[in-house]
Order: C-alpha cells, then sequence, then structure tokens
C-alpha cells in the first residue's frame, strides 16, 4: 500500500510540474484548438471538458453539463439554489445574453434593462376587451366619484399595494393600455355630443 502511495505521489508531483498553467480533471478533458499547446492558465474540470483560450475555465463538455450550486439534481446548464450575487462597475454589463448587454450599471448605480420583449400567454391578457361591443364603459361621474375616495383609478393598484406587494410588469403594461383605450373611448363619445350640439346649435 505505502508503495502504491508512494507512486501516486510522484505521478501527481509529474502532472503538476507539466501543468503548472493549465489543469485538466476528468476522463478525456484536456485542450483544444490550434492553441492548444500553449494554453495559459486554462482548465477543465469534467467528462469531455474541453478548452481553447486563456484565463478560462470550463466545466463539463458543451452539450450534456449541469453545474448545480447548493443543491445535488441540476436540471440546467446552471442550476443555482440561494442567493446569486454579481459585483458590477458602473457602465459595464452584469449580464450578457447572446454576447448583447441585457443588464447593466449606470454611472448612478441604477439597473438599466436593455430591450426586450413581453410575451403574453393568451389574448385575453391584453387590453383589447375594452374595444369589444360587450364591454362596459365605466360612466365619467363613477370614475370621479371613485378616484375621490380611492385615490387612483379604478382596475389599477394603489400606492400601498405596489409597495407592499410589487406588481407585474405584463399586468401593469396591459393596465396603462387599458386606460388609454378607455380615454379613447371617452373621447370619443364627447366628441359625439360636441357634434351633435354643432349640429343642433346650427339647426
Amino acid at each position: 500500500m505505502k508503495r502504491i502511495y508512494f507512486i501516486l505521489f510522484f505521478a501527481f508531483v509529474e502532472i503538476s510540474s507539466f501543468a503548472q498553467n493549465t489543469s485538466y480533471f476528468g476522463t478525456y478533458a484536456g485542450p483544444i484548438g490550434p492553441n492548444k499547446d500553449n494554453l495559459q492558465r486554462a482548465g477543465a474540470l469534467g467528462v469531455n471538458a474541453k478548452v481553447s483560450v486563456d484565463d478560462a475555465l470550463v466545466l463539463g463538455d458543451t452539450t450534456l453539463v449541469k453545474v448545480g450550486i447548493g443543491l445535488s439534481n441540476p436540471q440546467y446548464r446552471l442550476d443555482v439554489k440561494g442567493v446569486f450575487n454579481m459585483r458590477v462597475a458602473y457602465n459595464a454589463p452584469s449580464m450578457k445574453i447572446n454576447d448583447r448587454n441585457f443588464l447593466e450599471l449606470d454611472n448612478q448605480g441604477q439597473f438599466v434593462l436593455n430591450e426586450f420583449k413581453i410575451k403574453y400567454a393568451n389574448e385575453g391578457l391584453w387590453s383589447d376587451k375594452v374595444f369589444e361591443k360587450n364591454y362596459t364603459l365605466m360612466p365619467l361621474t363613477e370614475v370621479s366619484d371613485f378616484i375621490d375616495m380611492n385615490q387612483h383609478l379604478p382596475n389599477v393598484p394603489s400606492a400601498k399595494e405596489v409597495v407592499k406587494e410589487g406588481v407585474s410588469m405584463n399586468d401593469m403594461v396591459s393596465k396603462l393600455l387599458e386606460k388609454i383605450e378607455e380615454l379613447t373611448l371617452y373621447t370619443i363619445q364627447q366628441q359625439k355630443e360636441i357634434d351633435a350640439l354643432k349640429s343642433s346649435i346650427q339647426k
């Protein structure tokens, strides 16, 4: 047994001296690419893990790897249980998707979310129901009474609710458009009344 330990020790020393700048652990793990013999400070960990650039650590292969932090059954390429924190300099991206900046910080340390789309599960979640024939538009007198009593528009969360529970971006965008569409209908109604009054006055 001592002899085996002795052989393993010298094998480890030999590998360490050979790979002073690179480390590969796992079956078929190693360098790849035109610069594979001259990589600096590179590492590959896991079965078939391959690294091709300097100053890089690759975990697993390019198709099957699932890295878990804080859990034993990762389901995704990176699966984290717990708080995930990033320390980012101002005017530097904190997250890139497909090599495009997605989230970053400005000079004041405020988050900047770059261009994105909101997608809804079904048409009923959008606000076009306002234009349906059976939609009941609240009379403006009732809207006025509601505002006097509640200090916010109908079907819009109050400041207290937003502070306490937050607000869904999808819901808020749809509600704001709903109010714009209702306002359009009120304007159309008022224009019809104005036109009718003009016609009556001319007669």
